[in-house]
Order: structure tokens, then sequence, then C-alpha cells
């Protein structure tokens, strides 16, 4: 050691460079120097860059020099364990923990917030009417502050994904026979640390909220209307797509509204609209309204029971690496409690590939950038999970960006043997419970499946079981944080269930 260290601050940087977390960590244990070397930003952003991004493990998408020291060796070490978990496969979660506070209560919703080193929770609940708490996950769960304006009953929610934004959630409720949204800020006091709600806007709208990026909020009907929305300028613009008569009556619930590239894809339960990206206007007095745009794409999947568009850049697909922009992944689960049909059937995992002819700025006489697309459709089918079909209060699928999905399979309908020419040894096992079931798509976590990019097949990946609902309540919603390698899940008899995988 006393030769090691005789060598110059650089070389030694550059040493540490070839180390992983857990090598780091027993260097800077030897002594004072090195502790003081491996505490170096540099040396934790070598760590970032070669041992963590380089090989796709789940990290944040902030630049590096945005987080803190403390911040970039928190999420290196917790990157490479995630990552390599993974690798070996996962089949069961490292931890489980109860939050008991709403027993007796249905959680409607539960989901992790942003930022704050991980440690906040949010749930909605109702009673006599909505209740929207705050919960520190880090010390047993207990319960920082709760929003409930009497009488109201929530509608709709978007939680900001910018975790510095002024605005925190977005929130839509029936009160008083109006319909309302707020704009809600979560505050703590620096002097007691007690957290509170502020209402930063508010305004009535028959929308309810989608997603909620920075300043700009996405909102939508359950027909074909959907807005995007600054809410600090006021400004907006209304996107709507063609109905016909038999639908026009029929609910098309928005599951996703997702900002892409010089676009917005509206994911509904029927179809799936790209509308290009709208220049937004300022409000308007009276009825006079900006003209809604149409959509320039659209694909149906049928009826679906949930659909997940992601960006994922370390899946592996057909793209080439001569695109500007990253394709789109939609993890579509169909319709999936129909008691006639067999009771397997298959998540599907699609592409939209970047369009290669797409250009904003068009030579003259060729396609308006308004009506051209940026990506190609209709969606390239690239994957099937084999899973289970039944009855299920959350029907949701939630894909992330590294190329991982986690959804809740029903209990099992069938004994075993062959159905629908797949074998059961493709499903997870059966089980008298509903589940929680994950997987990896080819990629960076799951390398040993599917093709490479450039090969266009359809690959069989199989999903697994990590825990069972082994009490008599169904669960209601879930949330899939994977850069935190984190599910919450609530129930109708109110429990609130955390996972670390």
């Amino acid at each position: 050691m006393p030769v090691f260290l005789e060598l110059g601050e650089d070389m030694l940087i550059y040493v540490l460079s070839f180390l992983e977390p857990p090598d780091i960590l027993r260097f800077s244990q030897s002594c004072r120097f090195l502790n003081d070397l491996c505490s170096l930003r540099i040396v934790w952003t070598n760590v970032c860059t070669s041992h963590v991004m380089s090989k796709g493990y789940p990290f944040p998408s902030a630049p590096l020099e945005s987080l803190s020291v403390k911040d970039l060796k928190r999420h290196a070490i917790r990157a490479c364990s995630l990552g390599r978990r993974w690798l070996s496969g996962i089949s069961e979660p490292r931890r489980t923990y109860y939050i008991s506070g709403t027993s007796g209560t249905s959680v409607s919703d539960a989901r992790f917030l942003p930022g704050r080193d991980g440690k906040l929770l949010m749930s909605i609940s109702k009673s006599v009417w909505s209740a929207l708490s705050i919960w520190n996950i880090t010390v047993g769960g207990e319960k920082l502050c709760e929003w409930s304006p009497r009488g109201a009953i929530f509608t709709g929610f978007a939680v900001n994904s910018a975790e510095r934004s002024e605005a925190t959630i977005a929130v839509s409720l029936q009160l008083d026979e109006t319909h309302i949204i707020k704009m809600l800020q979560l505050k703590c006091d620096s002097s007691t640390g007690r957290h509170s709600f502020g209402e930063i806007y508010s305004f009535e709208s028959g929308m309810i909220p989608i997603t909620l990026d920075g300043d700009l909020l996405a909102l939508a009907d359950v027909v074909s209307k959907a807005a995007i929305w600054n809410w600090r300028t006021g400004r907006y613009a209304l996107l709507e797509h063609a109905i016909d008569n038999h639908s026009s009556l029929q609910s098309n619930d928005c599951m996703q509204i997702v900002f892409a590239h010089e676009s917005v894809l509206v994911v509904r339960a029927r179809a799936i609209h790209l509308y290009a990206f709208p220049t937004l206007e300022p409000p308007r007095t009276g009825e006079d309204q900006p003209r809604a745009h149409q959509p320039i794409a659209h694909h149906s999947f049928g009826w679906v029971d949930g659909e997940s568009v992601a960006i994922c850049p370390f899946i592996y697909n057909s793209s080439s690496s001569k695109n500007a922009w990253l394709p789109l992944s939609i993890l579509v689960r169909g319709e999936s409690d129909d008691p006639w049909a067999s009771d397997i059937h298959n998540l599907e995992l699609y592409t939209l590939e970047p369009n290669p002819s797409y250009s904003k700025e068009p030579e003259s006489g060729t396609e308006s950038s308004s009506t051209a697309s940026p990506y190609l459709f209709p969606p390239q089918l690239t994957n099937r999970v084999p899973c289970l079909r039944g009855s299920l209060r959350c029907k949701q699928v939630v894909l992330g960006r590294f190329g991982t999905a986690v959804w809740i399979q029903p209990r099992d309908r069938f004994i075993g043997g062959l159905l629908a020419d797949i074998a059961v040894n493709l499903v997870p096992s059966s089980n008298a419970h509903e589940s929680l079931v994950l997987t990896a798509f080819p990629g960076s976590l799951n390398p040993g499946t599917g093709a490479k990019a450039g090969k266009q097949t359809t690959a069989v990946v199989v999903g697994r079981k990590i825990y069972e609902n082994e009490f008599n309540t169904s669960w209601t919603s879930f949330d899939y944080d994977e850069v935190g390698g984190r599910i919450v899940l609530g129930s109708s008899f109110g429990r609130v269930t955390v996972l670390y995988i």
C-alpha cells in the first residue's frame, strides 16, 4: 500500500476508474488519504460513466453535473447492485414493509414522488370523500401531511416528473357540482420540518390531468379531446381526433400522454394518436377558442386494458444509430377478463421506429412538417410475454426506460398442460392468489434473450413472479420506480406495500 500511495493523485484517480463501487468503498476505508481521494467528484463521475451508464444499468436521466457527489455515489452503488440482480434473475424482493395508516380505507392510487432522496410516497384514499396523503417511507411510514377538501371526490391526478418544479401534483376533483383542477405544491417548513400542501393555481375543466412535466400539463377527456397547457404562462393548445357514430357514446379513457420527438402521443384504451407538437397560444376570452389540432398518425391495438409507452435506449431494436432520436416502445395488455377466452394471452411490446425521412423544415414541394410523422406507423411487434387472463382491479402495466416491466397477474384458472400452443413453463407457476410479475426485455438487463439490434424478430420473453397477494383484498394500484428498484402496491383494504427489488 505505501508504494501505491506514492503514485500521483492523477494516477490514483486513473487506477480507481477501473474499480467498481464496492472496491472503491473498501479502498476508502483503508486510510484518511484514500478516503478523501475516493470522495472526489471525478472518481464517482468516472464510476457512473464507465461502470453504470455504459452498461445500461438503471440510473437517473439527469445530467451528471446536476447531481451532488453524495447523489452520484448513492446512485452508482445502487445501480451496480440493481443491474447485477437483474442480470442474475430477480426471484423475490430484498425487503418488504407495510404502511398501515390507511387500514380500512380503500387506497385508489399510490405513487413515489420524484426526488427528495426517494423518501416520499403519495397515496389517494376515499372514505366519505377523497384524501391525498404524503408519507415518509424511510421512517416506518410516517404520515407527513394530508390534503382533503371537504366533500371533494378526486377524479384524476398527475405527479410532476420534474422534481424541482414548483408544482408537485395536479389534481382534478368534483366539488359542489363543479369539476376543478388544482395545482398543488408540497412545501416543507425549514424550521419545523413540517410538510403541507399549498394551492398555486385552480381552474374549471371537464378534463382530467394525465401528464405533468415541469410547467406543461397534459389533460384529456374520456372520448376524443386532449389539451397541452402551460400552467405558468396560461398558453395552451387543443388536440382532438375524429370519432365515428358507433364510438361516440363509448368511453375511451386516456391512459398516458407522452411528449415525444417534436410530437405528442395520446394513448387511449382503443387507439393511439400522434400529433405534431402544437404551438401554445395565449388564453382567449369568450367562446373564441383556438382550432383543435388533428392527429398526423394513429393506430389501434383493439380494446386494451393497459398500455405503457417509454423511450427505452437500452432495448434491442432495429433502429439505426444514425437516427437523431430514439424509437418509442409500447407495452400493450389486451382485454384480459373475457370469461370465454383462453386462460393464456400475451403482453406485447411494439416499437414505433423513427421516420428517417422526417424533417421539421421540409424542402419546397415536400410534405409539410405539420402532417409528416416523426415515427413510422404502424408500430412493429418485437416481443411477447405469455401471461394469464382473469379478473383484476388493477390492470395497468408499466414499462421502464431501461426495458424492464411490471404488472399484476390474476390468479390461475388452469391446472396444467398446453394452452394456445404455448408451453405452461413459459408462464409463472400456478398459484391461488394474484401476483406481481416483472420481466426485462432483450437489452442491457437481459442480454441473452431475443435478437440484437438490426435483426428484426419477435421474441418470447418470460415473466417472473416475485410476490403474491396473500391477503383477501385486491390490489387497486401500483407504481414502479425502475431506477430506485422499488414497487408500491395499494389495496382495497387500505394496506400499502412497498417492495425493494
